[in-house]
């Protein structure tokens, strides 16, 4: 396996075009980058950081740029990260969808796992697609790994076991298609959690459609640098 690519930390930030609040917490804001000329639709962006606090949107504000260059409007969201009190963090998620009337759904890694979980009775409408980008889709296998040193236990509180209402693979998207894209060379989150993911939907007879990109690691599929960027904007204009 390749050594871990992090050069994306180290890309110039893009400003975006104005922050607008959807909640009363300092954490409950969205980064609007706008486009220049016609626009495609758009983008309800979601960041990672196995859900930790320490970890805020700024490592995905050359994405959202690259994105909005693009022709997509990007509404990069920041949301209340509270280890223990996961609901919180859908709360959020679902407010600001509400918010920003909606789009393609865009989460890299904890982000993609927000991604999964965000339609319900109130937001699925708004939701035309969501692309999962390196998820946490298996919570229950990823508790199971300990991965990054307990994240699921820290994040849920509990064991994945005690909430399958917060687990990708056994919520399944009924009502809008899915696109998994996930490195081979993943060092993060193993690309095994997107094979059981995909499965689920697969089972189910859900529009779901997974890509596996060799040569390419954790970061790469938020790098707008890399392969897998054309790949998220062809995919993108089919899911608008």
């Amino acid at each position: 396996m390749r050594p871990e690519d992090r050069s994306v930390f180290e890309l110039p930030t893009r400003t975006c075009a104005r922050v607008e609040k959807y909640g009363a917490d300092p954490d409950n804001f969205i980064e609007v980058f706008e486009t220049i000329g016609a626009c495609l639709g758009q983008i309800f962006l979601i960041h990672g950081g196995f859900w930790h606090p320490e970890y805020d949107l700024t490592h995905l504000r050359p994405f959202a740029g690259a994105l909005a260059d693009a022709g997509w409007q990007v509404q990069l969201v920041e949301y209340r990260r509270t280890l223990g009190k996961p609901d919180n963090y859908l709360v959020d998620i679902r407010t600001a969808l509400k918010h920003c009337g909606g789009g393609v759904l865009v989460g890299h890694s904890a982000g993609g796992h927000l991604a999964l979980l965000a339609s319900d009775k109130d937001t699925k409408e708004l939701i035309t697609g969501i692309i999962a980008l390196a998820p946490v889709g298996d919570m229950a296998g990823a508790d199971a790994l300990n991965l990054d040193d307990g994240a699921i236990k820290l994040f849920l509180g509990d064991s994945a076991a005690n909430r399958p209402d917060l687990d990708p693979k056994i919520m399944l998207n009924k009502d809008v298609p899915v696109l998994i894209i996930h490195g081979i060379d993943d060092i993060r989150v193993p690309i095994e959690l997107s094979h059981s993911l995909y499965n689920s939907y697969k089972a189910a007879g859900l529009n779901c459609e997974f890509i596996e990109l060799i040569d390419t690691g954790h970061f790469e599929v938020i790098d707008y640098r890399a392969r897998p960027f054309k790949i998220i904007l062809d995919h993108l204009k089919k899911l608008a």
